[in-house]
């Protein structure tokens, strides 16, 4: 298991193995993630909009229009019964 070094300034290297394992470069942002429970701190890769777009298009019915005016929608749509 690789292991770290927090610096004097709170700083912390992910080491280049792990950082070549996830697919993390230089400016890619991360989320911290801390458990209140324990002392575990999780970091993840920020998805960029496109990526997340990508990920969510398979649960998107093929034909479907895309929402662009939700302002435009909730004046058209129908009252709920």
């Amino acid at each position: 298991m690789p292991i770290a070094t927090l610096s004097s300034r709170g700083q912390l290297v992910i080491p280049a193995g792990v950082r070549e394992l996830v697919g993390w470069h230089p400016g890619d942002k991360v989320s911290v993630v801390v458990s209140h429970d324990t002392t575990e701190v999780r970091l993840r890769r920020k998805e960029t909009l496109d990526e997340m777009a990508d990920r969510l298009s398979r649960y998107v019915p093929p034909g479907t229009v895309p929402l662009l005016d939700v302002h435009g929608f909730y004046q058209k749509r129908e009252p709920r019964a």
